[in-house]
């Protein structure tokens, strides 16, 4: 995710590490706050697969700033993630919203829209999320606890919304690609 997210930022447009570190921190530190110790090392190993580079820029007040910038490597990279995200950027909400936050960089509406179809497909599946002593899933009407409830009747608020924006979007993007697609195919 730390890594889709630097090479998303820097496709933008080439930054500074502190300036990165907070666009990364805007979008997922609020669930996950990112360390030095953690993004650092990880633009280390984006730098040495050669997917981004350093340059030295001047400073705006003081000593000269290393600048970030992506490569055609990262580039391509950072498309193959977009284009064929592993299972958790679809089923993993924050994952999902780095995803989607960058996936105007995969340039093709058909393969926008592939994308799109796939978190579809995964929010067609009703979610459990309390169980009983056996492992049963308890429906939402049995459960007990008006917390619970409330956390299932946002939970199902939320799917409703993002899956009546996919279904309007994914139609937008294969009217874009000349592609029709019938309710059955969606994509």
């Amino acid at each position: 995710m730390l890594k889709m997210a630097i090479l998303g930022f820097l496709r933008d447009f080439p930054l500074h590490g502190y300036d990165l570190k907070n666009r990364v921190a805007s979008l997922a530190g609020h669930v996950r706050p990112v360390a030095d110790g953690t993004l650092y090392p990880t633009i280390k190993k984006l730098e040495d697969a050669q997917c981004l580079t350093r340059r030295t820029a001047p400073g705006s007040v003081a000593a000269p700033r290393h600048m970030l910038e992506i490569t055609q490597t990262g580039t391509d990279q950072l498309r193959r993630w977009l284009r064929d995200p592993e299972p958790g950027f679809l089923t993993d909400d924050n994952k999902w919203y780095v995803l989607l936050a960058f996936l105007h960089h995969l340039e093709n509406p058909r393969e926008q829209a592939l994308v799109l179809a796939r978190r579809r497909e995964f929010l067609d599946t009703p979610a459990q999320l309390f169980f009983d002593e056996h492992g049963a899933p308890i429906p939402p009407e049995r459960l007990d606890s008006p917390f619970r409830k409330g956390l299932m009747q946002i939970h199902r608020s939320t799917n409703l919304t993002e899956i009546d924006w996919l279904d309007r979007q994914i139609a937008e993007l294969n009217r874009r690609a000349g592609f029709t697609a019938t309710a059955k195919d969606r994509a």
